[in-house]
């Protein structure tokens, strides 16, 4: 029997602390990091002997790595077949990163996507149609764990605030028009894919759940993330300087994701599930965030304020060191998806201005401008 391979594609924040809990967990492993260069590849090898550093904030303690001797770029992979891909690129990243190694990956490979925001897996199947045509494994990963890179030290990282991996399937579907799942399909899945059975293996807190689930837990995230990566890029702040003003940063809050909840509401693609009832043998589900805006907003503020407090969010440490954002598919697939809904602009009015306001810090910044 062959040792099992994991590639992971990106190796920045949520890539760096899965690398780690796969080499730890499964040190007979081949885990291969892939970056996006030769020269980062010497540069990671040459500098830090091909080793991340974890700071791991909410138990003061420090984990470094050993040497993940196998790191290539994405042009010198040597296996000639894909079994398993992480992909953790920034949304905007994933179709370029994929060219170069597509012709190494069919309906055999387990691919799953841990990234912000919602709209990677639609431009993946416009690239790639064949994801569909030949029914993909294709996996979605909503990623609660905050962490964010060193400014100086891009092998070097710091956990915030350990949380969960909400993993379900997205494509390869028998009957993709129906793709609620019932609770034997999900536990079968696990036990016949070695991605899922290896994820729920390490030390990730790895759930792995049924499509409605994960859509459920995905929209709650996601309100997470238009709360916080779009207003702490704004305000340059980090996510605990929110609880300055609870009060303000509450209504901020309520009306961001009471945008979000309406527009998604309206969706041929999640109308199933927002309309989902409780069966017998199928997960139960709690719908009922849809309903109260306040109660969703005080959630993400527990989860993004609270909880990882301590955290500067990806998307601010993007515009600090003057990199691409993912706003398009985080604030800006609202706006994206109400136009294309044609909703009037009033139903999305807030998410606009997260956009406009972000986009015009961002050539701020660029023209080193305001802080």
């Amino acid at each position: 029997m062959s040792t099992p391979t994991f590639h992971i594609l990106g190796l920045g924040s949520m890539g760096s602390i899965i690398a780690y809990a796969l080499q730890k967990k499964f040190p007979a492993y081949n885990i291969i990091p892939l970056l996006r260069s030769d020269t980062k590849v010497q540069q990671f090898k040459e500098n830090y002997d091909s080793k991340l550093t974890l700071h791991r904030q909410y138990s003061n303690k420090t984990d470094i790595s050993d040497s993940f001797e196998l790191t290539t770029d994405l042009n010198n992979i040597k296996e000639s077949h894909i079994d398993n891909l992480i992909i953790t690129t920034k949304t905007f990243q994933t179709i370029e990163a994929l060219k170069p190694i597509w012709n190494k990956i069919d309906e055999k490979t387990n691919i799953i996507l841990i990234q912000n925001g919602i709209g990677t897996y639609d431009i993946l199947v416009e690239e790639f149609p064949e994801i569909k045509s030949k029914k993909f494994n294709v996996f979605q990963g909503v990623i609660a764990h905050a962490v964010f890179g060193s400014s100086n030290n891009f092998s070097e990282f710091y956990h915030a605030a350990f949380l969960d991996l909400k993993v379900a399937q997205i494509n390869g579907f028998k009957d993709e028009n129906n793709k609620i799942q019932s609770i034997s399909e999900v536990e079968d899945m696990i036990k016949h894919n070695e991605l899922l059975s290896t994820l729920k293996e390490i030390d990730i807190d790895c759930k792995v759940m049924s499509y409605q689930e994960l859509i459920i837990g995905q929209i709650k995230k996601f309100c997470v993330n238009c709360c916080i990566n779009g207003w702490t890029s704004i305000l340059n702040c980090m996510n605990g300087d929110f609880s300055y003003v609870k009060d303000a940063t509450l209504e901020l809050f309520e009306q961001t994701v009471e945008e979000v909840i309406k527009v998604f509401s309206q969706s041929p693609d999640y109308k199933k599930v927002f309309d989902y009832e409780n069966k017998e043998n199928m997960p139960l589900l709690d719908v009922s965030f849809k309903d109260d805006y306040r109660k969703l907003a005080e959630w993400v503020y527990q989860i993004g304020v609270v909880d990882c407090g301590g955290n500067s969010s990806s998307m601010r440490q993007d515009v600090i060191n003057k990199r691409g954002t993912e706003i398009d598919f985080i604030n800006g697939y609202v706006v994206k998806l109400g136009k294309k809904l044609e909703l009037s602009s009033s139903e999305y009015k807030v998410n606009q201005i997260v956009v406009n306001l972000h986009k015009l810090k961002c050539e701020m910044i660029k023209r080193d401008g305001a802080n």
